[in-house]
C-alpha cells in the first residue's frame, strides 16, 4: 500500500511511518525538520519537506492509497488563530482532497475533547462534546474532527489518550523536567487511575484502520489504567531525584494556574504561562476510555501493556543517564 504520513518528523508520525515501512508499505513522510527527515530516509521512509499551511494536497496525494494525518499543533497554550491554521484548516483541506481522489484517511484526534464533559470513567465515543472545551487545543481538534467527517464520512478518526513511549517529546520529558527542578508537588491524597497509550499501540490501531473499512470515531488506549502518582514515583526513582512529597491542594494550584493564564492572555505577546489549569487537571483527574467500538469494529487489541511500555521508557532513561 502507498501511504502518506503527515507529521512524520514528530513522535507519533515518526514511529508510525517507520512501522508501516517495516511492514512493507511504500511510505512517504511529511514534515518540516530536515535532520529528522534524513533519519526517516535512513529507515526506509521517503521524506518530503512540507508546511501543511496551504499545502497542495492534490499533488501530495498523487499515487497515494492511504493517508495518516498525525500532524498537529499539540500544546495546551497558544493563539486561537494558530490552532485553527495548524489543526483545523489543513485537516479539512486534506479530507476534501482524499474525498476527491478516493483515498483512505486515518485522522488522529484526541480524547481531550472529553475533558470538559464531566465524564471520566469508561468514556464512550458517543459522549456529547462541546460547546465548552478546557483548552484551545481541544476545541481545535474537535473542529478538525467535524470538518473531516463532513468532507469524508468514511474517514477513521482515532482518539488516543496520553501518548508515551521511547522517544516521547512531551509527557515524560515535561514530567522529568518538573521532577528534576523539584517543582512538582503532590496534588492528591489518593491515587489517580488513568488511561495512557504506548505509541506502538497507536501505530497498531492506525495500521488496522488503514487495512479495513472502519469509518467513525474510535478511542485508543493501552486498555489498562495506570496509577499515575505511583508511576511518577517510579520515574523519580529512575531519574535519581526525590519523589514528590510536598502536598499542595489541587484546587489551590488550579486557581493559581488560572490566574497565570489570565495574566498571559492580557499580555500583548500572550506568552505561555509556567502552569496551566488544564495541565493541573491532567495530574489530578482520572480518565478511562471505553474501547468496545475499537475492539469490535477495528479488531483492536493493545500489543503493548503499560508494564512493558513504561519498562521500556525507564530503561531508555537509565541508558541515557549512563
Amino acid at each position: 500500500m502507498t501511504i502518506l504520513v503527515t507529521g512524520a518528523t514528530g513522535f507519533l508520525g515518526g514511529v508510525t511511518a517507520r512501522e508501516l515501512a517495516r511492514a512493507g508499505h511504500a511510505v512517504t513522510g511529511l514534515g518540516r525538520d530536515a535532520h529528522r527527515g534524513a533519519a526517516l530516509e535512513a529507515d526506509g521512509v521517503r521524506f518530503v519537506a512540507a508546511d501543511l499551511r496551504g499545502a497542495d494536497w492534490d499533488a501530495l496525494l498523487d499515487g497515494v492509497e492511504g493517508v495518516v494525518h498525525a500532524a498537529a499543533r499539540s500544546t495546551l497554550w497558544g493563539h486561537a488563530a494558530d490552532f485553527h491554521a495548524d489543526n483545523v484548516a489543513p485537516s479539512a483541506a486534506l479530507a476534501r482532497a482524499c474525498a476527491r481522489r478516493g483515498v483512505r484517511l486515518v485522522h488522529v484526534s484526541t480524547p481531550s475533547v472529553y475533558n470538559a464533559t464531566g465524564f471520566t470513567q469508561a468514556v464512550r465515543e458517543d459522549t456529547r462534546v462541546g460547546p465548552r472545551f478546557d483548552s484551545l487545543y481541544a476545541r481545535s481538534k474537535w473542529q478538525a474532527e467535524q470538518a473531516v467527517r463532513a468532507a469524508l464520512p468514511d474517514a477513521t478518526i482515532l482518539r488516543p489518550r496520553g501518548i508515551y513511549g521511547v522517544g516521547d517529546t512531551s509527557i515524560v520529558p515535561r514530567l522529568a523536567a518538573a521532577l528534576h527542578a523539584g517543582r512538582l508537588p503532590r496534588l492528591t491524597s489518593s491515587e489517580v487511575w488513568t488511561d495512557l497509550t504506548d505509541v506502538r499501540n497507536v501505530a497498531h490501531a492506525i495500521k488496522l484502520a488503514l487495512t479495513r473499512p472502519a469509518p467513525g470515531v474510535f478511542n485508543v488506549t493501552d486498555g489498562q489504567a495506570i496509577p499515575l502518582w505511583a508511576t511518577l514515583d517510579r520515574l523519580a526513582d529512575t531519574l535519581g531525584v526525590p519523589r514528590p512529597t510536598r502536598r499542595v491542594p489541587a484546587r489551590l494550584l488550579e486557581g493559581v494556574a488560572a490566574a497565570l493564564e489570565l495574566g498571559a492572555r492580557l499580555h500583548p505577546d500572550r506568552p505561555e504561562p509556567p502552569l496551566t489549569a488544564s495541565g493541573v487537571r491532567l495530574l489530578t483527574r482520572p480518565m478511562t476510555l471505553d474501547l468496545t467500538r475499537a475492539r469490535e469494529r477495528l479488531g483492536y487489541a493493545p500489543v503493548v501493556t503499560p508494564e512493558r511500555g513504561f519498562a521500556d521508557v525507564f530503561a531508555a532513561l537509565r541508558a541515557a543517564q549512563a
